[in-house]
């Protein structure tokens, strides 16, 4: 009896992970990729502590857009850093008037130090248009403009962007960096699909953007403060709550890059970050968890079947393969992805299970470590 409801439970899961596939491979078709002529006025906001390494490279390329200078703003929210962070944004305020320092308050008292930062950002902001990245991403010439063209439509209220690690050479770097960088590709090419579709599943805070005015109509960050993370993911299931159309932006200009891991702890702390966002999707958006579950039950179980007999749970597997590198050869190609990078798949493919247990285990029991 317990092989036979395993079996069912993984056939469903099969079933529903592989409309959302399909799902999701339609909804990276649906795009717009060229540059609109609008010019709405931007307020980039970004959460910064102890980031002296990394924020002056951003800031130069913030100085550099291709975005009129009068039409935007950068406010850096210093998170009460203990390095020079605060003197680098000062000494780049003194030559350029559109960056901005702000020096953030009550960190040691609010549950979550970087969406307190962003919501006094906020409060700050002059302009229309909020537009945020991480401290030690990087974005390219045209970014803003990217981003921004995609409310040319009065009826988007946020619109997401692609990111990626930057590791270096690919034959150069360590198996823990190509794996992050493959399941970045992967996690971004679902929700990219899944917005294009119309599911509001997922998005990153390291290239996201939002109307102020809607950011205030559904509460700020208000709804989801007593959280440490999810300033993202959870802000675009309260948009989605609101019935405010959200859109991914595919134009490559608008894409981001992030530093790359440095170890496998380094990589385990910070997606078990961003998984302990996941036992709230059951309460803000039902239809992600049941496809989180479809893709848990798919990885982790499966291989149980393995005590019955070879050939079943190979041909799930086999299944599931040829069917995820087919939509991700298609991401491949709209993100402009190397495709000598597709042949690290199998290796991230059997590595998963292990993985998704580990950061499942330490998000729902919120062990890790945020930045002190």
């Amino acid at each position: 009896m317990f092989w036979v409801i395993l079996i069912s439970l993984l056939l469903a899961a099969l079933g529903v992970y592989l409309y959302y596939l399909q799902l999701f491979s339609r909804g990276l078709k649906n795009r717009a990729t060229q540059l609109k002529n609008v010019k709405p006025k931007i307020s980039v906001v970004i959460a910064a502590r102890n980031e002296e390494d990394t924020l002056p490279r951003l800031l130069t390329a913030l100085i550099n857009q291709s975005y009129p200078q009068d039409f935007y703003e950068v406010i850096v929210a210093n998170d009460q850093s203990t390095d020079k962070t605060a003197a680098i944004v000062e000494e780049f305020s003194r030559k350029w008037p559109q960056i901005k320092l702000l020096n953030v308050k009550n960190r040691r008292q609010v549950p979550s130090p970087k969406k307190n930062a962003l919501q006094q950002a906020i409060e700050m902001a002059q302009n229309e248009i909020i537009l945020s990245t991480d401290a030690d991403c990087l974005v390219g010439k045209y970014w803003i403009e990217a981003m921004a063209s995609e409310y040319a439509d009065p009826e988007v209220k946020m619109v997401c962007g692609f990111s990626k690690t930057n590791p270096g050479s690919w034959q150069k770097i360590s198996a823990v960096q190509k794996f992050e960088h493959f399941d970045f590709i992967a996690i971004f090419s679902a929700a990219a699909g899944a917005l294009g579709s119309g599911k509001y599943f997922s998005c990153s805070g390291q290239n996201i953007s939002y109307r102020q005015a809607d950011f205030w109509d559904v509460g700020g960050f208000s709804k989801i403060w007593q959280l440490i993370s999810g300033d993202d993911v959870n802000l675009l299931q309260l948009f989605r709550q609101a019935d405010k159309k959200v859109r991914f932006c595919l134009n490559h200009h608008s894409y981001a890059t992030t530093r790359a891991i440095d170890s496998w702890s380094e990589l385990l702390n910070q997606r078990s970050r961003w998984a302990s966002n996941m036992k709230w999707q059951l309460q803000l958006n039902p239809e992600f968890f049941i496809y989180l579950t479809s893709a848990y039950l798919l990885t982790i179980f499966v291989y149980l079947l393995w005590l019955v007999n070879w050939w079943l749970p190979l041909g799930f597997i086999l299944l599931r393969m040829g069917l995820e590198l087919s939509f991700l050869k298609q991401a491949f190609q709209i993100f402009r992805i190397e495709k000598n990078i597709l042949k690290f798949y199998p290796l991230w493919f059997f590595i998963q299970p292990f993985y998704m247990l580990a950061i499942s285990f330490l998000g729902a029991l919120n062990i890790f470590a945020w930045k002190k």
